[in-house]
């Protein structure tokens, strides 16, 4: 039953009040810290059980109203968390949410509770085993890729998921004059891949698969959450941006492996699959281009490290950009997609 404006679920005690109409009586309700976009809850019921509920509004939920956002966003990952579900046969290491239920007219999604730590936090503990976190979501990832060539997730394939992540590509230009970036270049770069976002179709892509997104609970299994941006796509961009959050987690946080083995993984599950990615120059083009606009983008608003480190890396994504763009293969392999062309 969908609520009022005014009683939309946008804290625990709306959300108390539209389970209450329908008919649900939770013992406790959490909210849930560290999104930005939805309004997230975990809720309590007699047996304590935690299940999650998550609501949109049509706008960002950190933004204080002032992001406009659609709220298909939630009709998308509804969708893809359900087909998802069909297509890949849950492994005892990799999972999903899985959905117990929609609310389309409210926009309130009901799922599992996977857990309260992401591999992001994980990955700095003691005796987090990266390595094979990175090969098990390599081959997880490849296995979706593979499984959803022909999967329509409906509405041309998620058109505002495909808008907000052009985002940094169209922005890039804008960041290069400070950082002594040739700014015709990243011009090039947004016009001649930014643009293909809007008619890439190869796939069903997660389209925000980072450390963030993977959860794991007490028993060491993985859930891959937030599906909102989950669109038709190309595969590299997936596999770019994991390898580009992974690589600064190596870089700056333990040096534990994370990134060789998740390409390790991807690349050894499309060859059981029948794709050896490593001889197709489209999708390691892409790969290198949006790996490297990835490392040149985000490190500037999202702190990692001082200004010169900072540097650093913005300077290895405007070169992994070049190399990428111009097919130099050999130089990515050397200096960071070794885990993927190294045989």
């Amino acid at each position: 039953m969908a609520q009022p404006i005014s009683e939309s679920p946008t804290d625990v005690k709306r959300l108390k009040k539209y389970l209450e109409a329908n008919g649900i009586a939770p013992s406790h309700i959490q909210q849930v810290e560290g999104g930005t976009a939805n309004y997230v809850f975990r809720a309590f019921s007699g047996d304590g059980i935690p299940v999650i509920y998550k609501h949109a509004e049509p706008f960002v939920a950190s933004s204080n109203r002032s992001i406009p956002f659609p709220l298909d966003r939630m009709d998308f990952e509804a969708t893809a968390l359900l087909k998802v579900q069909e297509l890949l046969a849950e492994t005892t290491a990799v999972q999903v949410p899985r959905t117990i239920k929609y609310d389309r007219e409210a926009k309130v999604l009901v799922m599992s509770d996977a857990g309260k730590t992401t591999l992001k936090e994980a990955y700095s503990m003691p005796g987090f085993d990266a390595e094979s976190v990175g090969q098990l979501l390599g081959e997880w990832l490849a296995t979706l890729h593979d499984a959803t060539l022909e999967t329509d997730i409906g509405e041309r394939g998620n058109l505002t998921a495909r808008s907000i992540y052009r985002w940094p590509y169209s922005h890039l230009a804008q960041v290069a004059t400070p950082y002594r970036l040739d700014v015709d270049f990243c011009k090039y770069i947004d016009t001649t891949y930014g643009s293909s976002l809007a008619s890439d179709d190869d796939c069903v892509c997660h389209g925000d698969f980072w450390p963030g997104n993977v959860l794991l609970n007490q028993g060491k299994r993985l859930t891959v959450i937030d599906w909102e941006m989950c669109r038709r796509g190309h595969p590299a961009l997936d596999v770019a941006q994991f390898a580009a959050e992974a690589y600064l987690l190596d870089r700056f946080r333990g040096d534990k492996g994370l990134l060789d083995a998740f390409l390790r993984g991807y690349k050894d599950r499309r060859r059981e699959l029948g794709l050896d990615v490593t001889t197709e120059a489209i999708f390691l083009r892409r790969l290198g281009v949006h790996l490297g606009v990835h490392l040149a983008f985000w490190p500037i608003s999202v702190k990692w490290a001082d200004k010169d480190e900072t540097m650093a890396v913005i300077e290895l994504g405007y070169q992994v950009m070049r190399h990428g763009d111009a097919e130099d293969f050999a130089w990515l392999c050397d200096n960071i997609l070794g885990g993927l062309l190294k045989q």
